[in-house]
């Protein structure tokens, strides 16, 4: 393999990687220099386990301090034991260099830091914002396993300490479904990470797990996984395969998104139906939807949007958050798309009440159609009778069937435009298909979610309210009748 850059053929050159890495007859891997080569401002790869890219981090850092001095690296790891391992790693490295010049010396060394006495520092901590001067050389290790949240916190903070001195960012992590910041920088399925040098790491790709690299590399992405464990991984390789879940091993040794295996709609179909030029409006508060209000009349009246609307409204009831969602409906063709989002957080009923019935009874609407569920018949029996256009459904695991197919179908279709919207994305993203023992078909999402897919629900009875099980037959051709606009 060819070494582009200083940084790896002073590697290649100085660095013994069988005693550095402590495994007999240990040797270079492809991916190794080509972390060593990136000159990139950020790169991310998504990796197989056990590949040494925790090593070969230390690694990059500790060749950069040699050729440019002066600098602080950081790494970020899921905890303190991995956040040790960093500088244990770089200890190896710095017995198993044959310097071209006299040594560097420790003004500091601690498990959380070592500092040459030219100024190259090498700071390690679990996860937490990274804070440094401008021109910090940052690395984000195992991201997709940062506790919830803090995966953008980390790589927002992290941003500014590359500005300078060429400052950089490298990520790198097996995947944890299709859903994080990792995810989102590795895929760019929810919007554009401009920038980023993107490299997928599976099994195949390092000769500790695989027979034949380069074989491997043209013919394993196209044959099944136990075929290509079969004839290309090594012995520990299918040992681990053997006694693993077939969707862990791809997702923790063969780069797999499991998500898409399982997600009722997945990501592709969602990214077809995503525009980011979509005129919607998204009300977060009672005012917002009073506000809103004439800005939908006057959209309608120019042509902008559809001349009605059909409804879903799903009515929280553990955490008081109610989701409405109204698609624009034009009985010229099938498409419906989003063209209003209300989110009430904490909001009393009554004054939910008030707004929804304002919203229905003043634009065009169809049908609305209400989760009755539990404290949500009260608002749903309301709504009917003061709207004449609001029809309560109940929750059933039938009707979620009939609302969620309703849904995939015009979503494959690319006939329901969504916004550029993260939450409804996820939301979206989250709902599986599970089978139960009587045989009977359940769509819902993983019991570990925080959410309870609101957003979805409200988005795919609205589809069905707007689609030919509306009630097109109930108004005929004047979708307005009874509109007050």
């Amino acid at each position: 393999m060819k070494l582009l850059t200083p940084k790896s053929q002073w590697a290649a050159e100085f660095i013994d990687i069988e005693k550095a890495s402590g495994i007999e007859d240990a040797q270079w891997e492809a991916f190794q220099f080509q972390l060593l080569d990136t000159t990139d401002r950020f790169s991310i790869d998504i990796k197989s386990r056990q590949i040494a890219w925790s090593f070969t981090a230390a690694l990059d850092a500790y060749c950069d301090a040699m050729l440019n001095p002066g600098w602080p690296h950081v790494f970020v790891s899921i905890n303190l034991d991995e956040a040790k391992e960093k500088l244990r790693y770089l200890r190896n490295i710095i017995e198993a260099t044959d310097l071209p010049a006299r040594p560097k010396r420790f003004k500091t060394d601690s498990i959380t830091e070592i500092e040459f006495d030219d100024g190259s520092r090498f700071i390690t901590h679990p996860c937490r914002p990274v804070r440094g001067k401008a021109g910090t050389r940052v690395y984000l290790d195992e991201m997709a396993h940062y506790q919830e949240g803090l995966d953008k916190t980390i790589y927002t903070a992290a941003l500014p300490a590359t500005t300078k001195g060429g400052g950089y960012i490298r990520i790198g992590s097996s995947p944890l479904g299709a859903r994080g910041l990792f995810w989102e920088i590795a895929t760019e399925s929810i919007r554009s990470f401009s920038g980023f040098v993107r490299r997928s790491i599976p099994w195949w790709a390092v000769r500790y797990m695989c027979v034949d690299v380069a074989s491997a590399i043209m013919e394993a992405p196209l044959m099944l996984t136990e075929d290509r464990v079969r004839k290309y991984g090594t012995y520990v390789l299918q040992e681990l395969y053997e006694n693993m879940f077939l969707e862990d091993f791809q997702q923790e040794y063969e780069c797999a998104w499991v998500d898409e295996t399982t997600s009722w709609i997945p990501w592709e179909v969602i990214a077809r139906n995503q525009n980011a030029s979509l005129l919607y409006w998204h009300a977060k508060s009672v005012d917002e939807v009073y506000n809103i209000i004439p800005e939908v009349k006057k959209a309608i009246r120019d042509g902008t949007i559809e001349p009605s609307l059909a409804g879903g409204l799903d009515i929280g009831r553990k955490r008081d958050l109610t989701e409405f969602n109204a698609v624009g409906k034009n009985f010229s063709n099938d498409s419906l798309p989003t063209r209003i989002m209300v989110s009430l957080d904490r909001v009393e009923y009554d004054d939910q009440e008030k707004c929804l019935t304002t919203l229905i009874d003043e634009l065009p609407f169809t049908t609305v159609l209400v989760d009755k569920n539990g404290i949500g018949g009260q608002l749903a029996e309301n709504l009917e009778r003061e709207t004449g256009r609001a029809e309560g459904v109940d929750y059933t695991n039938s009707s979620k069937e009939l609302w969620a197919v309703e849904a995939r179908i015009y979503a494959q279709r690319g006939a329901v435009p969504i916004p550029a919207d993260r939450d409804l994305a996820y939301q979206i993203h989250s709902i599986k298909k599970k089978i139960t023992t009587g045989k009977n078909n359940v769509f819902d999402i993983e019991r570990n979610e925080k959410h309870h897919a609101d957003k979805f629900w409200a988005w795919a009875t609205a589809i069905y309210a707007g689609s030919s099980h509306g009630t097109k037959a109930e108004y005929g051709d004047n979708p307005t009748s009874g509109y007050r606009g």
